[in-house]
């Protein structure tokens, strides 16, 4: 009777908290994190260079730990929570709310480690500083060498960085801190895997089971680093790309033509812009460049600011371009300029 009123006064008090602190907390975290998805966030560390925007963010996920699992991991735990089932426990857990950050490739994680440690609305945790569940050689290849390793035996990989708002309606005091766990999309699929396979040591996974984990672990690491070798040797040639005006338009020579246009594109959007140029007959550098006249793409860029208050992505900037190949007047081009802005408010629309 007794652990039962104390279990329901411990869940009261973690609901009182988690109306206080963590639900605010964690939707100015969602809104922080729409800041990092952001391709124009990402822009500062391609200053001067010919290769495409890295957006890394594949995508992000945030939760608020359920009281139940709070109470499990408490009870699991007893010598880091010393105080049982009491506040002090729930303020003392830093992954109340939690936080993925999935990037595509591994070089990309030096350059999302960067940005959170600049970053002027995270303050990294002294008293729990990251931790890169990575193998010793990898974090020296990516030279994060400055954040502590640590193993997991199943394989486990990411890094885990215990952070906390820097500006909040929470009152510092009560401020939680929080856990990002930042990985790549193949170490993503190994922890999902992991979740639902053999997520706790406690379940005592039979021998051949481990085994079989620490192979498949091996083999992904592998997959991830030979995708990370094709990521680097894309990024290297569109840095050092020499172009024509014959040349087909290529992954390797879009970025540098753009530039040469004034417009900055992301490496997700390479795909999606070469299959438009392609459907409207822009193959080749010159048929790009002979149509992007600097009067036509501020005319773009105005047409777009005053219709949608907004300038138009670099996506939207091309495909709008690619329209207007053939037109001839000005009132012609905005014609067409409003045809690709009703499109994408309608294709828009569609999508929500």
């Amino acid at each position: 009777m007794e652990n039962s009123k104390r279990l329901q006064q411990f869940l009261h008090e973690y609901e009182h908290y988690e109306r206080q602190s963590l639900k605010p907390t964690h939707d100015e975290i969602k809104n922080y994190l729409k800041q990092l998805e952001e391709p124009a966030h990402w822009n500062r560390y391609t200053v001067g260079s010919a290769a495409a925007n890295p957006t890394p963010i594949r995508m992000t996920f945030t939760r608020i730990k359920r009281p139940e699992t709070v109470v499990d991991k408490i009870l699991r735990k007893p010598d880091d929570f010393p105080d049982g089932l009491s506040a002090n426990s729930f303020k003392m857990m830093h992954d109340t709310i939690g936080v993925r950050i999935i990037v595509y490739f591994l070089s990309q994680l030096p350059l999302l480690d960067r940005d959170l440690r600049k970053s002027e609305s995270l303050e990294i945790s002294e008293e729990k500083p990251p931790a890169a569940y990575l193998s010793e050689n990898l974090l020296r290849r990516l030279g994060l060498t400055h954040i502590a390793r640590k193993q997991k035996e199943s394989g486990y990989s990411s890094i885990h960085y215990t952070v906390r708002l820097m500006k909040s309606s929470v009152p510092k005091p009560s401020r939680p801190f929080f856990e990002i766990q930042a990985r790549t999309l193949a170490q993503e699929l190994w922890s999902e895997l992991e979740h639902i396979l053999a997520y706790k040591p406690e379940t005592r996974t039979h021998f051949s089971a481990r085994r079989r984990f620490e192979i498949l672990s091996r083999e992904l690491s592998a997959v991830d680093e030979h995708f990370d070798l094709l990521y680097e040797e894309l990024i290297g040639n569109q840095e050092t790309v020499i172009y024509v005006y014959t040349d087909a338009l290529s992954f390797g020579n879009l970025p540098a033509v753009l530039g040469q246009m004034g417009v900055k594109c992301t490496l997700r959007d390479l795909h999606d812009i070469l299959r438009i140029l392609s459907s409207r007959g822009i193959n080749t550098v010159g048929d790009l460049l002979e149509i992007a006249i600097p009067r036509r793409l501020e005319t773009i860029r105005n047409t777009y600011l005053s219709s949608t208050g907004h300038a138009p992505s670099s996506l939207e900037l091309v495909a709008t371009l690619g329209m207007m190949k053939d037109a001839t007047t000005v009132s012609g081009e905005i014609k067409l300029i409003n045809t690709q802005i009703e499109y994408n408010r309608s294709w828009n629309a569609f999508e929500k």
